[in-house]
């Protein structure tokens, strides 16, 4: 089972070899869409798309579906210095799905641009009992590991530095497609040739990740 931890593309016929978690935005709950929870989906608030005016009623909304067992990750949230909505807010907003996160017992995938720091220090001061994702991650070595020191997991999609992806121990590490419209079996294929890896044995080692981690 190839598994897919972060993906924003849902195909209408799911491949039966692979398991992913769809990246839903509160909009797609709309009345107008035909949403199913024959899929499995993460909900959270990215750091892009909070709006203050709205923020009591989006959180409510994604406490409502905690329990759902086709939910299965809050997410994704966290903290991007890079985008327009206020350091203080994303910082509200995030520790709020944290606590959304410990409620549902599920884990939190997180969204970080240049941003590390902050979110080891919320993870330290907080103490979760949940496990913590970093999708999308391209960072170096140092980095790396410094994140697993903190017990971290970390997701690779399309783009990824290569040293750090041979130095990641395995039994931290997922991936996924994002926002890219490809298979993650060529995701896996990618991975198998930067770490010499067979994609046999990454497909061992991340469905015994995601059992761990879920």
């Amino acid at each position: 089972m190839f598994f897919n931890i972060h993906t924003h593309i849902r195909k209408q016929e799911p491949d039966e070899n692979t398991f992913s978690i769809f990246n839903t935005s509160l909009s797609d709950f709309d009345s107008t869409v035909q949403f199913s929870h024959s899929f499995n989906y993460s909900l959270g608030l990215h750091p892009w798309k909070i709006e203050e005016n709205t923020l009591s009623k989006n959180l409510s909304f994604i406490k409502e579906k905690l329990q759902q067992k086709s939910l299965k990750a809050i997410g994704e949230t966290g903290l991007d210095k890079m985008c327009d909505t206020s350091w203080d807010l994303q910082q509200q907003v995030f520790v709020a799905q944290i606590e959304l996160s410990e409620e549902a017992k599920k884990p939190l995938i997180i969204h970080s641009v240049k941003a590390f720091d902050e979110i080891i220090a919320l993870k330290k001061e907080m103490q979760p009992q949940q496990n913590w994702i970093i999708h999308g991650f391209r960072g170096k070595p140092q980095q790396m590991k410094q994140l697993i020191q903190q017990g971290f997991y970390l997701s690779f999609g399309l783009f990824f530095n290569e040293e750090t992806i041979r130095l990641i121990p395995k039994d931290r590490l997922f991936l996924e497609t994002d926002e890219a419209n490809i298979s993650i079996q060529d995701i896996y294929q990618k991975v198998s040739e930067s770490t010499n890896i067979t994609v046999e044995n990454l497909l061992i080692q991340i469905e015994k990740n995601f059992k761990n981690c879920f």
